[in-house]
């Protein structure tokens, strides 16, 4: 999980070669008004394709959904065609530690979570998103949850034995864990077995754009690795491509900068699902739905022991850009997704600390080196964004804030430490820890993400649906191109919902898929 390179939305569709594309090509990229669908006259894309194959359904994407697609497909008997854009297989999958289930064989043998019910999850669920989701997609993956462990157990997927509640960040003990923690246990057994059961894999092939005649999915266009098309007619595309996180105009027209980002995710998850998807009609959901993301503070190691202290939240103060306060620091504590909630929900977030904050951190862990990390870290300052100074006002004016702004809010909540209650925005008394001793530290904080969670709207057959809910014929979509679970937040309340719902949505994909062939 280090960092990778952003690669551009439209990467492979827009290269020439052997192919002729108009400007309609990049209608995907733009946003749509209310109730406006795109038409596939607006993707018009002319390609002369190299060779055309013949398949029954084409999977995009060797993520985890991707290749539980696949082997559920093939296993069906339909003649299937995997293709991914990179040179090796498991896109974010290979970073997957494990995955839910509720009633799976290994749950049972080691008599951990057994009493876990489907209305115990939907229960912190749906109260957690003001009953804003589709709780019939909940019941269907959890439902299922159990039976897919052991329908992957049955395909070579290492698993530990091991299940928790994921270092406690989960709520329920359902966590399954792969042998070592390493999604490469899952990717690597499930492709061998789809290979097996005949199933066609294709490496540094992306997928182009769809074949939509009449309104229907007809297959799609790819560009092979030596730069010729390849033409897929195919009676179902699944469409799997991992999300849009890596894509830094898509992010930007989101509102997110990420000149000083981290990506922790595998490279090229640049939006192609979502853009083919639009491109035949789709309802384009993304802007409702959540990242896998947390604070950090750009240039410093993420899973560093000091990053992993500091930006957690807990004794320490957040600012906005005009050095005003504007959230409980506790926020991570609901969620861990809500701290980068906050973070993004204000132009620029500061972190600030001083000696008595540092004391009071060592004092709650043996980690001691602290002090000196951050020093050397107000030393490199990668980003202009870490600063260590003897006053308030001089810190303020190292990163560019107001000095009587930032002097004020600090004095406001240092008499709110003092009183022991947070009147202003409700944070424990056990964090409340003032700012009084210098040295004094401000880090800017920025955001580090791992996937975009949602975009493509789907109904329970995973079928791409308009915004009216009509059904794009032959068009599927799974895993994070099409998790619809969540809305803004990750919550981590149930561990590994999102990779379960991998598993499960590639399934009911490729299930729904091959009832298409007749």
């Amino acid at each position: 999980m280090r960092g990778i390179s952003r690669r551009s939305f439209l990467q492979g569709a827009g290269i020439a070669l052997a192919t002729t594309a108009t400007m309609g090509a990049l209608a995907g990229c733009a946003p749509k008004t209310d109730g406006e669908e795109p038409s596939s006259a607006d993707q018009a894309v002319s390609y002369d394709p190299a060779e055309v194959i013949d398949v029954d359904i084409v999977v995009v994407g060797s993520g985890s959904a991707g290749v539980a697609a696949t082997v559920q497909a093939a296993e069906l008997g339909a003649n299937t065609l995997l293709l991914e854009k990179r040179g090796t297989v498991g896109g974010n999958g290979a970073l997957t530690e494990g995955m839910f289930a509720i009633g799976s064989k290994m749950q049972h043998e080691a008599g951990i979570g057994t009493d876990i019910a489907f209305r115990d999850i939907i229960d912190a669920e749906q109260n957690f998103f003001n009953y804003r989701i589709n709780n019939l997609l909940w019941k269907d993956m959890v439902e299922a949850s159990g039976e897919n462990i052991d329908w992957m157990v049955s395909h070579g997927v290492k698993f530990s034995g091991v299940v928790d509640n994921y270092h406690g960040l989960g709520k329920f003990d359902a966590f399954h864990w792969f042998v070592d923690g390493k999604g490469s246990n899952y990717i690597e057994p499930m492709v061998e077995s789809a290979q097996k059961l005949g199933a066609t894999v294709m490496t540094s092939t992306p997928a182009l754009d769809l074949i939509i005649e009449e309104g229907v999915v007809k297959g799609l266009y790819a560009q092979k690795e030596d730069g010729s098309i390849l033409q897929v007619n195919a009676k179902a595309v699944i469409l799997a491509s991992g999300g849009y996180a890596n894509n830094a105009e898509i992010m930007a027209e989101r509102g997110y900068d990420l000149t000083y980002s981290n990506d922790h995710g595998i490279p090229g998850h640049d939006g192609d699902g979502l853009r083919m998807a639009i491109s035949a009609g789709a309802h384009d959901v993304s802007r409702e739905r959540c990242f896998l993301r947390e604070p950090f503070s750009f240039g410093i190691d993420f899973f560093a022991t000091m990053s992993q202290t500091i930006h957690r939240g807990g004794p320490v103060l957040w600012v906005n850009q005009d050095g005003v306060r504007y959230v409980s620091e506790d926020a991570g504590s609901f969620a861990p997704g809500c701290n980068s909630n906050a973070v993004h929900s204000q132009k620029a977030s500061y972190m600030l600390m001083s000696q008595d904050i540092i004391d009071e951190f060592e004092a709650r862990s043996p980690y001691g080196q602290l002090q000196a990390d951050m020093d050397d870290a107000v030393a490199k300052c990668p980003g202009k964004n870490i600063y260590k100074a003897d006053t308030i006002e001089e810190l303020a004016q190292l990163q560019g804030l107001d000095p009587a702004a930032l002097k004020a809010t600090v004095d406001r909540y240092n008499e709110l430490c003092d009183k022991g209650e947070d009147d202003d925005y409700a944070k424990s008394s056990a964090n409340m820890v003032a700012l009084k001793t210098a040295p004094f530290y401000i880090f800017r904080q920025d955001l580090a993400f791992w996937t975009s969670i949602g975009g493509i709207d789907t109904n329970r057959n995973m079928e791409v649906i308009t915004a009216k809910g009509e059904v794009v014929p032959g068009l599927f979509a799974a895993g994070t191109d099409g998790c619809n679970l969540y809305r803004e937040t990750y919550t981590m309340t149930v561990p590994a919902s999102c990779n379960a719902n991998n598993c499960n949505s590639g399934r009911i994909a490729a299930r729904s898929a091959f009832a298409l062939l007749g």
